[in-house]
């Protein structure tokens, strides 16, 4: 059985890279073109398996030829397909935009025909004999109840929280490491600072750990013993298109390995700056041993 197994988006990306972003309504040639599997929860996986983790998906994929790319990129990098279900319709789909002048990424998305996993889809054994379940708030229905299942059996439950969607306040209190980014604890808090907003959702839904993120700012971190920032390290980026999936992979993953949590948001801003080092979500994602190297030389010590 997986360690870790994961319930939420999984998406086919083609990635271009441009000098700048074009005026609208003009033209514009890419330097690159790379087609990827992508996705919040998806990629999470990706990296923790990289990492040295047994890791499975288990979600819906449409049965087009994105579907199957999905398929045949969750085994290249080891994740379990077992869970995954294709049925017939158009899968999720992005197209993201990388500018070399900002180094920042642009993205357009389509959800797809495809339905959303049902909560009678859920492989409950599954749950009940993995360490970690990895969420991103997508296919919410069956993470509610594979939540449920989790907290029943003993399973952490571990949410990337990204967007605010309908109903994602039931699920909130069913989270153990609640990893949401400063965008979503702003506003579903309504505080001035990730500071306050972590204080203020410890206080309303008690997770043992939060960790909020901010991007190149590091991330702020709280339980009922400690609060504390970490600090992002600085690289040179040429992709940062993935990096808070895989921040929550790598996180997910430490914890499996035995580390604390305060050490695994440290350990986990080192892989998410190291993959904006190379293009792409997934192959760009370190190993665990280039990782603990790179810690060690900037001062940290693991």
């Amino acid at each position: 059985m997986s360690e870790i197994i994961g319930i939420g988006s999984s998406v086919y990306d083609t990635l271009m890279t441009v000098s700048e972003y074009p005026p609208e309504d003009t033209k514009k040639e890419s330097s690159s073109v790379t087609v990827q599997g992508g996705g919040p929860c998806a990629t999470a996986l990706v990296a923790a398996s990289i990492l040295g983790t047994d890791t499975a998906y288990a979600g819906i994929l449409g049965d087009d030829a994105a579907g199957n790319y999905m398929m045949e990129d969750f085994r290249r990098f080891h994740v379990e397909t077992s869970f995954i279900h294709q049925k017939h319709g158009n899968s999720f789909q992005s197209v993201v935009l990388l500018s070399r002048s900002t180094n920042s990424r642009t993205c357009v998305w389509n959800r797809g025909t495809v339905e959303e996993m049902k909560p009678e889809e859920v492989p409950e054994e599954a749950i009940k004999n993995s360490k970690i379940l990895a969420l991103d708030g997508h296919q919410l229905k069956a993470a509610i109840t594979a939540a449920g299942i989790a907290r029943k059996s003993g399973t952490k439950v571990l949410l990337d929280a990204g967007g605010i969607y309908p109903g994602i306040e039931e699920l909130l209190p069913m989270v153990n490491y609640l990893i949401p980014s400063e965008e979503f604890a702003l506003k579903i808090t309504g505080c001035n600072s990730a500071e306050e907003a972590a204080v203020s959702l410890w206080e309303k839904y008690r997770p043992e750990f939060i960790c909020i993120t901010q991007g190149e700012k590091g991330g702020s971190f709280y339980s009922e013993n400690i609060a504390m920032h970490y600090h992002s390290f600085k690289v040179n980026a040429v992709d940062t298109n993935g990096a808070g999936d895989v921040f929550h992979g790598a996180f997910a993953a430490a914890l499996v390995k035995g580390m604390q949590p305060e050490k695994a948001a440290i350990f986990s801003s080192a892989v998410s700056a190291l993959k904006c080092t190379k293009i792409g979500a997934r192959k760009a994602v370190p190993d665990w041993n280039t990782v603990i190297d790179f810690l060690n030389r900037h001062g940290e010590n693991f």
